[in-house]
């Protein structure tokens, strides 16, 4: 058995953190291989605080919905050393995610080298490699390893000097992610966070602009940091049902009740690192959903395209493969199936735990 120590944002807040969808399943999957799994979270971290706004009892439905899952929250002070070294006392391996401030990425890696324990520094983003400043701050040659989930992010890793770089994708928590049956509610879905402005334009042409097109069909948007004013034209301009902040534990019904969900990357992925899918591929396909993305670069072929997925490569082209597959069930069914396949035989929690398994025991 391995002892594994997991310092994230939250894994109890899927707020804005695309990240904890992952991480739950990862967690998942290493306990069910024998392993002891414990995350540590700063208690008032960025996406917990604002997901209690809105939902104050959020702890504890987590606690109800994941109690296989342990977590502890910690407080940053002059104890702050000598806690995390008790913590760490005992444990085999750390993975530290980027998105801890640069003063515990410091410290943890000190302490794991100080202790004996692999640290492992696990990137989903991309401010690391593209930060000079911020990354001079994290001391990474304390770290064993890096983790990166996409061979772009690994690769630029790789220029600036860091020798010990894997691949270590995203993936679909099956746990959660799978087929519900229910009746059709929605024609097309789109769950994403609007973000820093790194896909409005995409958005504006690929969602909205599509929408106008198709005036008998219904429409569903779920996620958080929308402007004012897309809230406005979604309500009033586009007849657009907007859901706000959607729980990750309640995405594969939506996703089952909808006719297409779509997929839109974000700007960094497409133009500055080819071959990063967000989770939501993953998760979408793991629900059987017929998904419909904008073009990204699939560098590790993760995917078959035209047979998991459909490819718009213009507002026309959404426009027209919104129109057929919300009227033809037998090609809606199609894509579902083979897509869910695709993550079953390749990109389940499980698979990404036996990865990084096997990538310790080299």
């Amino acid at each position: 058995m391995t002892n594994f120590a997991l310092f994230y944002q939250s894994v109890i807040s899927d707020w804005n953190h695309g990240n904890a969808h992952f991480l739950r399943g990862l967690m998942r999957a290493l306990q069910a291989r024998g392993h002891s799994v414990v995350c540590y979270e700063q208690a008032d971290n960025w996406s917990l605080s604002n997901l209690l706004s809105v939902n104050a009892r959020a702890i504890d439905e987590f606690a109800l919905r994941f109690p296989d899952l342990h977590f502890e929250r910690y407080e940053l002070g002059p104890d702050f050393e000598r806690w995390a070294s008790q913590q760490l006392t005992g444990v085999d391996v750390a993975l530290v995610h980027e998105w801890n401030i640069p003063e515990v990425i410091r410290l943890l890696g000190r302490l794991c080298d100080a202790l004996g324990v692999r640290a492992l520094f696990h990137d989903t983003h991309y401010r690391v490699v593209l930060d000079d400043a911020h990354r001079a701050r994290l001391e990474l040659e304390e770290y064993d390893a890096i983790l990166a989930y996409s061979p772009s992010v690994a690769e630029r890793y790789r220029r600036l000097g860091f020798e010990r770089v894997h691949v270590l994708h995203e993936a679909a928590d099956t746990t959660v992610f799978a087929p519900r049956s229910m009746p059709k509610m929605t024609d097309v879905v789109f769950v994403g966070n609007y973000g820093d402005g790194d896909r409005s334009d995409e958005l504006e042409d690929y969602v909205f602009g599509p929408r106008s097109s198709l005036p008998k069909l219904t429409y569903a948007v779920y996620g958080v940091r929308y402007p004012a004013q897309v809230l406005a034209r979604l309500n009033n301009g586009l007849d657009i049902n907007y859901g706000g902040w959607l729980p990750n534990v309640a995405v594969p019904s939506v996703y089952s009740a909808a006719r297409v969900v779509l997929h839109v990357p974000r700007r960094q992925y497409v133009d500055l690192l080819p071959g990063t899918p967000t989770i939501r591929v993953f998760e979408a396909l793991a629900s059987e959903a017929c998904l419909i993305s904008l073009p990204w670069d699939d560098t590790d072929h993760l995917f078959e395209v035209g047979a998991d997925y459909a490819v718009a490569h213009s507002p026309a082209e959404m426009r027209d493969l919104i129109a057929w597959l919300c009227r033809d069930d037998a090609a809606r069914s199609a894509f579902g199936r083979h897509g869910r396949r695709t993550i079953l035989d390749r990109h389940t929690c499980g698979h990404r735990a036996d990865e990084l398994l096997k990538l310790l025991a080299e």
